[in-house]
């Protein structure tokens, strides 16, 4: 290839160069014995030196690599793109880079760091998959995220502004308050019907005096608590109560972080909006501008069968057959960037059904995933402790996962003896990666108005980190040595 046919400017030149090395060299060794070597390495550092002097690569000098070395040569280019553009990712332990202001204000202003030159996106890095370090994939070896157009298409990524930003501190945990909101069936709306050839049911929470009186006490105990995120469980939300919250929520805002940290709220889900049938949505809030944050449809409708409508104990349920969840199902999946991570939200159903979303989330390293549900109430080693499992092992996130109290109110203990829980969160055990450990928190709530706690009287309420142990899988990020 030409030099002309390189482009100067580091993030599309990162995006051509990554998409031509062939996927088999990180099937084998080839690529770790590259990464190894100390030549490569002292070619890589001085590529990250000019990239940084001068804000751009010169396009003989890709050329010249590439035609010397063929994928060698581009690999070498990529860790000296990587070294330098670590100085402009918001998760890295670099800053003041001013030549490449450009790659860092396209970041901030259109939500990746490539330019119009190139499809897809490049992100900054801010997960690494929670399982042992060992030989890596080809995405793994870089501080970037190479998005490729079609799975970029399906994702709806915003970058909070600074101003708005709780800036939460790398590596001080940062305290989860869970709420079930909703306490039995005389909380809920439930009507079975026929559409479509099918049984179709719907619920929506009840607008009543008792649900709002609960949301402000809510919004009371966890500024009590400390904490600084909060998430509510699934069908918690209607139009009505959504405005409500944002109401609560606004008018209790204190800008004394000691005081009152909580920022963002995950109002939990429900049928929002006019369409027939409306989506089940999530609504993540900041709760000092009461600006809707994030907002997800859930992606996967559920199904009852007889047996669970059965032991769910559901109101004027049929005795036997299924029924669908009557709701609009999302097609994108809404990522966003803070100083706690890359956020995205599954709402129940979702979490079990990853093959609608899990190569997205993957592509893009989510790094705190927020699970509304209505489900019985949570067990150690079920399904939601299965799925959180597997995501913190392939993507390195931190889960967690809201229950209301409503199907353990109406299922007795005699048919479900185990500890109930509220709410699940779960993450990696270390920042090193060196074994297949995890970390499990859960929490217990009485009442609707109560948060999960763990029982734990030095950490009552449960914990996620911000951020990412950037240190502990880029060996090539620091400058290498003359």
């Amino acid at each position: 290839m030409a030099a002309t046919a390189y482009p100067a400017e580091p993030t599309d030149l990162f995006v051509l160069l990554y998409d031509a090395l062939p996927d088999a060299l990180f099937r084998g060794w080839t690529a770790t014995e590259w990464h190894d070597d100390p030549q490569v390495r002292r070619q890589a550092g001085e590529i990250s030196e000019i990239v940084l002097d001068t804000g751009v690569l010169d396009p003989a000098v890709t050329a010249r690599h590439v035609e010397e070395k063929g994928d060698l040569g581009r690999f070498t280019v990529l860790l000296g793109l990587d070294i330098a553009l670590a100085h402009v990712n918001p998760y890295g332990p670099y800053h003041d880079a001013p030549a490449l202001t450009g790659a860092l204000v396209n970041y901030l202003t259109d939500g990746r760091f490539n330019g119009p030159g190139t499809q897809g996106a490049l992100l900054p890095r801010c997960a690494f998959p929670g399982r042992p370090l060992g030989r890596r994939t080809k995405a793994e070896f870089f501080g970037l995220h190479r998005i490729p157009p079609d799975e970029w298409e399906r994702i709806d990524h915003s970058v909070l502004p600074a101003v708005n930003d709780p800036h939460f501190t790398r590596d001080q945990p940062v305290t989860v308050g869970c709420a079930p909101v909703l306490e039995s069936f005389d909380d809920i709306e439930i009507d079975f019907e026929r559409r479509h050839g099918m049984t179709v049911y719907r619920l929506r929470p009840m607008d009543s005096v008792m649900v709002r009186t609960r949301i402000k006490a809510i919004i009371r105990r966890l500024d009590e608590s400390g904490a600084q995120l909060a998430v509510m469980p699934e069908l918690s939300l209607s139009d009505s109560l959504l405005e409500h919250w944002k109401e609560v929520a606004f008018d209790t805002a204190d800008r004394d972080r000691d005081r009152r940290p909580l920022r963002f709220i995950l109002l939990g889900t429900g049928p929002l909006g006019t369409t027939d049938p409306p989506p089940n949505r999530a609504v993540l809030l900041d709760r000092w501008t009461g600006q809707e944050l994030l907002v997800q449809d859930k992606l996967s409708g559920f199904t009852l069968d007889a047996a669970q409508m059965r032991l769910w104990r559901l109101p004027d349920a049929p005795a036997a057959g299924t029924a669908e969840e009557y709701a609009t199902p999302g097609s994108k999946i809404s990522l966003l960037d803070s100083s706690l991570g890359r956020l995205a939200v599954l709402i129940c159903e979702d979490l079990s059904r990853s093959i609608g979303w899990e190569r997205e989330l993957l592509s893009c390293g989510v790094s705190h995933l927020l699970v509304p549900i209505f489900s019985k109430p949570i067990l150690e080693h079920r399904w939601e402790q299965q799925g959180a499992e597997r995501q913190v092992g392939s993507l390195g996130t931190w889960v967690t996962v809201a229950n209301s109290l409503v199907v353990g109110t109406a299922i007795p203990h005699s048919e479900m003896p185990e500890r109930r829980y509220t709410c699940l969160v779960a993450g990696p055990e270390s920042l090193a990666r060196t074994a297949y450990s995890l970390k499990l928190q859960f929490g217990a709530a009485e009442a609707g108005d109560q948060l999960g706690l763990t029982g734990d009287p030095s950490s009552p309420l449960p914990a996620v980190l911000p951020g990412a142990a950037y240190d502990l899988w880029h060996p090539h990020w620091p400058p290498t040595p003359p």
